[in-house]
């Protein structure tokens, strides 16, 4: 079971009502934002240059040769690139860092990309960062790339490059999770108690804790 599987279970345990795929029209009573953070493109995106949202919701299908660009260390950038190595891309992951995925579990996490990583003929190039895209004539994208330990720069080109970066936070209050400022799960979950109880301190009129949700979350 998945931590998305068990939450829903203890939704339903609860009585909560899930409904996706919706829009919300008007905001009566008492609204909490968790829809995530908005999808940060890099200063130097062009024309073939996706977020790993939209190849995630379907709205983005790159085919041919693809460079997945790690900003965060995390499953966003190595997901997506199983994803799309499973659907016949050949796929680079570049990341700043001195290895891609570095915040994934030691033991088990990064282990397991890497063997997978492997077998789907995924590279993974550390150490890099892109500093400029152009679309060719030809309709790839040729991008730049610094090796910043020793200041190389070299031009690759691809059919298409996905990104994954932090996301921009969104307005209004009552914001939790991406929506308020770039987290993992474990911080947003920890943003909706600390909201839920100052809710329901309030509602009883006891004092209650005056941290605005989600300033040590992270």
């Amino acid at each position: 079971m998945t931590l998305v599987d068990d939450l829903v279970a203890e939704c339903r345990v609860a009585g909560v009502e899930l409904c996706t795929g919706v829009e919300t029209e008007q905001e009566s009573g008492l609204v909490i934002r968790a829809t995530g953070g908005i999808p940060d493109r890099p200063t130097w995106a062009v024309s073939g240059v996706h977020d790993v949202v939209d190849v995630l919701d379907g709205s983005a299908d790159p085919r041919g040769e693809v460079l997945v660009v790690d900003g965060t260390g995390f499953h966003e950038a190595t997901s997506v690139a199983e994803l799309l190595a499973e659907r016949g891309c050949a796929v680079e992951v570049v990341a700043a860092a001195m290895v891609v995925g570095q915040d994934l579990g030691l033991t088990l996490h990064r282990p397991m990309f890497r063997r997978r990583a492997a077998a789907l003929g995924i590279r993974c190039t550390p150490d890099t960062v892109v500093l400029a895209a152009t679309r060719t004539s030809a309709g790839r994208v040729a991008v730049t790339l610094l090796h910043h330990p020793t200041g190389r720069e070299h031009t690759r080109e691809v059919d298409a490059v996905v990104v994954a970066t932090p996301p921009r936070p969104r307005v209004g209050p009552n914001r939790i999770g991406d929506a308020l400022a770039p987290r993992r799960v474990g911080a947003a979950i920890a943003d909706a108690e600390r909201l839920v109880a100052e809710i329901d301190t309030s509602a009883v009129g006891a004092p209650g804790n005056s941290t605005p949700v989600g300033l040590d979350g992270r």
